[in-house]
């Protein structure tokens, strides 16, 4: 498509990003067919290519953005789906990126929810401060319901909060571990933040089934908050993401440079996809850093780990028990789309034993997104309803996911009030290969 920037404009770095991917985009439509909202409200705005002419438009015209331009905007989820779709390759999350910086610099949004996010982007990257939060707020969940009637957002918080947190004697402390037998790989496992509180048993989990497999795991230090910054990255507040990144940046590259135990680290793991979906964008979220080190081509999913080491020429797999459960495969966008990663999970699990079944429409978002579910609450709940109702359809009688926010979205009832059972692909393989019954089953 043609655009309409100044000399000036182009004389920035952002608007030279811009420029090229929106004079890939030839607004064929193919994104309009998988993009979640626009198949909620058939809108045109709604859609990839709605959102790509308001941001070019928000991007020449250097205006500042109306209500419904910034509404159209905060409803896009990132799943990316519109990327997988497009045959031209654009490039829609640099797009988006930018599009939700520029409303964040430019547009003041009402009281009630520039609180609501400036809370999340500071809370949510906090493990010890979320904790507490979720502490107290299980004692406040009254008071949230009665908030709810007036402020939805407040109503999602509610519902979300788990009933029980689970048990902290999971929490991964750094370190070292060691791979048991013949080491074939070594990996750092980062731990992030969220799921840290959400689902510490996922890390831990990790950790036994890699080194279970001949891959030792190195947990390194975390930075100041350990989160990989995709949370305030999602939100717009593009300098607060930065500079956790560079906080990160500045930890992994000691452990490349002193951390070698044994051999040299091989990948950058997070079991959370949407954060290392996050980590592999790392060079897009700092040009200006010269030496990253390559570590972008070096972040991988669990999954993808565990299929090389299932599939060398001397399989190392070491399943101990014959499981009858079936399993549906949620594939989470940060995955599918984002890391462009749709069989090494498969793999995996039916290298296992599993019987694996894939629900109808599965490139289609649950609504988790992030912080989607809380700010946008209408948009999350019919996404996640129509993603139980085909996990269901499948017949299986646990759903594997391999991202703590679909994960907690998917468990959380519906309107009907019943859940899903659902577990991380880790805790899975370990359950299968000698670990314990993952705690949610028992």
């Amino acid at each position: 498509m043609q655009t309409h920037f100044t000399p000036e404009q182009r004389s920035r770095p952002s608007i030279q990003v811009a420029d090229e991917v929106l004079r890939k985009c030839v607004h064929c439509g193919f994104c309009t067919a998988t993009c979640p909202t626009f198949r909620l409200t058939g809108d045109e705005l709604e859609s990839p290519r709605g959102r790509i002419t308001l941001i070019q438009n928000l991007l020449e015209s250097e205006a500042t953005p109306t209500a419904e331009t910034v509404a159209n905007l905060d409803h896009c989820l990132s799943c990316l789906a519109c990327e997988s779709t497009c045959p031209s390759g654009v490039s829609y999350r640099r797009l988006i990126d930018q599009g939700r910086e520029l409303v964040e610099d430019k547009y003041r949004r009402p009281l009630a929810d520039r609180l609501t996010r400036s809370l999340l982007a500071w809370l949510l990257p906090r493990p010890t401060w979320f904790r507490r939060a979720l502490k107290t707020g299980a004692i406040g969940k009254p008071l949230l319901r009665v908030i709810g009637k007036f402020l939805p957002q407040a109503n999602a918080m509610a519902n979300m909060m788990p009933a029980q947190l689970p048990d902290t004697s999971d929490a991964v402390k750094p370190g070292f571990h060691a791979a048991q037998g013949e080491e074939l790989m070594h990996v750092a496992l980062v731990t992030g933040c969220v799921q840290n509180v959400l689902g510490p048993q996922i890390d831990a989990a990790a950790i036994r089934v890699l080194t279970r497999h001949g891959c030792s795991v190195t947990v390194p230090e975390p930075s100041t908050t350990g989160c990989c910054g995709a949370l305030p990255h999602h939100l717009g507040k593009a300098a607060q993401a930065r500079m956790m990144a560079r906080e990160n940046m500045t930890v992994w590259r000691k452990l490349l440079e002193n951390g070698n135990q044994t051999r040299p680290i091989d990948s950058f793991l997070m079991t959370a996809s949407g954060c290392a979906s996050m980590l592999k964008d790392y060079p897009h979220l700092l040009p200006e850093e010269k030496n990253i080190g390559g570590i972008d081509i070096r972040i991988n999913d669990i999954s993808v780990i565990l299929n090389e080491l299932f599939t060398k020429e001397s399989p190392v797999i070491t399943t101990k028990r014959s499981l009858p459960e079936t399993m549906a495969w949620q594939a989470p966008c940060s995955l599918q789309h984002g890391m462009q990663e749709k069989i090494a999970p498969l793999s995996v699990l039916r290298a296992c034993g599993f019987e694996v079944r894939e629900p109808r429409d599965a490139y289609l978002c649950c609504g988790s997104a992030g912080t989607y579910n809380l700010l946008q609450p209408e948009f999350a709940d019919q996404l996640g309803e129509d993603k139980r109702d085909k996990l269901r359809a499948t017949g299986a009688d646990i759903v594997v996911s391999a991202n703590i926010g679909c994960i907690s979205q998917l468990s959380t009832g519906d309107s009907s009030g019943t859940s899903l059972r659902v577990i991380h692909l880790a805790e899975a393989v370990d359950w299968a290969t000698g670990g314990p019954k993952p705690a949610s089953l028992r």
